[in-house]
């Protein structure tokens, strides 16, 4: 039988009429009953919060941003009529404050181009100005609120749409367009300010509109398009060893351009994406370690599009927004790879329907801004909050003796902990944060678990520093353990 929780999850005109039903029974009925649990066992606590418009940045599209492990950060991008901008917002989700970034030093304006995160700093690079293409650069530092110009010297050839990834020590950029389809691209080091060429051994065919991820040790490309090729085509590049290994297209998604690509911990997801007049809801699951494809299913799947967004929670993928040649959605869907299977998100209150924005997932929310739709270019976004989709891992699906919350680690921490627990059996299981005084502020899980070892992290970038309690309740089973947050 179906429960009422899962009825309602599948009913977005029901949700609507009973959140309004709970604020009233909230507002007229004064009784001691904790209405936040009732409406979190109800809808999962889903919903949109829209961020301010105070300091925003203007509005634009093709912009790029990061996220800190605290806050927000776009830059560039343009608000139409060819007029590019070279600036930008740091945005801090948890006082729903804007930041000007400095103008001191800041790259050239310019659209179409890649932004990354080292950990510390931003760094911008590549794309377009008024239709000449750029292999310039910017290294932004939020902390001193400062820009440092990224060499030319060795650099790849500047271009539109190049993809780029993080290894933790170097930045990747790849493929693009500049009057050619490029397959050359280049590692970048901030901290020597020093490029290196990629090879163009057994590279891909020149592209652009491709996605790419990184695994941990490789970068995985795929996708794109060069004149008169949609591509399902893709490499692995092996940084280390400067070389390119082909992956398998037995059973990949069509070719297609405007696609998203998320990684997993183990696994590429793309999907959507733009070829030959269709807008497809098709995907596929490519493991590496194996060389294999799955497809996606498209049952209950989002309308096809492209330029739309995806974000991956740590179990799940979200993706919102995006463009069908008629219509730009404010709506999206999630999907659990491990179940093959589509939920659909709540509409309500989230933001203007658009395309060509960004969303970044901030560890327990993901925050979409900016973009254009219906004649409109945004600099408005919305903050979506699910903790269904928050990042429950599982790590051991042998059978437990007994129930057990372990200690965060590390502790104390900032921003971000990891909570270990241990399932015996097939039940409902909620871990909440509670504050120094009891208050419950945040349901990280409410859901059914089978037997196993799980973990999941607790991303505390809203929080003040303090004592806080994570609290486990399974079966008869109930434990409270205590943890510091350290700013």
């Amino acid at each position: 039988m179906t429960s009422v929780k899962d009825f309602l999850k599948t009913s977005k005109i029901t949700k609507s009429i009973l959140s309004v039903l709970a604020l009233l029974i909230i507002q007229f009925v004064p009784a001691p009953r904790n209405y936040s649990l009732f409406i979190n066992n109800c809808f999962s606590q889903e919903s949109w919060t829209a961020t301010s418009l105070t300091e925003a940045p203007t509005p634009r599209e093709r912009h790029s941003a990061i996220w800190t492990g605290t806050n927000l950060i776009v830059w560039g991008g343009t608000g139409g009529s060819s007029l590019s901008t070279n600036t930008g917002g740091v945005y801090n989700n948890s006082s729903d404050t804007w930041t000007p970034t400095s103008l001191t030093g800041a790259p050239t304006a310019r659209i179409a181009h890649i932004g990354v995160w080292t950990g510390t700093k931003m760094v911008v690079w590549g794309g377009n100005l008024n239709g000449s293409y750029l292999s310039t650069g910017g290294i932004y530092d939020p902390a001193l609120d400062t820009w440092t110009p990224t060499t030319t010297a060795n650099s790849p050839s500047g271009g539109n749409n190049p993809t780029a990834i993080w290894t933790g020590s170097k930045m990747i950029v790849w493929g693009g367009y500049n009057g050619s389809y490029l397959n050359t691209g280049g590692q970048y080091d901030p901290n020597s300010n020093t490029w290196m060429q990629t090879s163009t051994s057994n590279a891909p065919s020149g592209r652009q509109y491709h996605t790419a991820v990184w695994t941990g040790n490789k970068m995985i490309v795929w996708g794109g398009y060069n004149v008169t090729n949609y591509y399902n085509t893709g490499a692995a590049y092996d940084p280390a060893a400067d070389t390119w290994t082909p992956i398998s297209t037995n059973n990949a998604p069509t070719g297609r351009i405007w696609q998203t690509a998320v990684w997993t911990g183990s696994k590429m997801i793309v999907w959507g994406g733009y070829a030959n007049t269709v807008y497809n809801n098709t995907g596929g699951i490519y493991n590496p370690a194996v060389d294999t494809w799955t497809p996606t299913s498209t049952v209950n799947a989002p309308s096809g599009r492209d330029w739309h967004t995806a974000v991956w929670t740590g179990s799940k993928m979200i993706v919102w927004g995006g463009y069908n040649g008629s219509v730009y959605f404010n709506s999206g869907g999630i999907y659990d790879p491990a179940t093959d299977i589509w939920t659909s998100m709540t509409d309500l209150n989230a933001p203007g329907a658009r395309y060509h924005h960004t969303a970044l997932w901030t560890g327990n929310k993901m925050i979409a801004w900016g973009g254009f739709g219906n004649s409109t270019y945004y600099n408005t976004g919305g903050v979506y909050f699910n903790p269904d989709v928050t990042g429950i891992t599982n790590i051991n699906a042998e059978t437990p003796a007994a129930y057990s919350l372990k200690q965060n680690y590390p502790n104390p921490f900032n921003p971000v902990t990891v909570i270990r627990f241990q399932v015996t059996g097939s039940s409902n299981v909620s871990i909440t944060i509670l504050d120094i005084n009891g208050r419950e502020v945040q349901t990280l899980i409410n859901k059914k678990l089978n037997a196993g070892t799980y973990s999941v992290d607790w991303n505390a970038s809203d929080f003040p520093s303090g004592v806080y309690f994570y609290r486990m309740t399974a079966e008869d089973f109930i434990e409270t353990k205590n943890m510091m947050l350290v700013r």
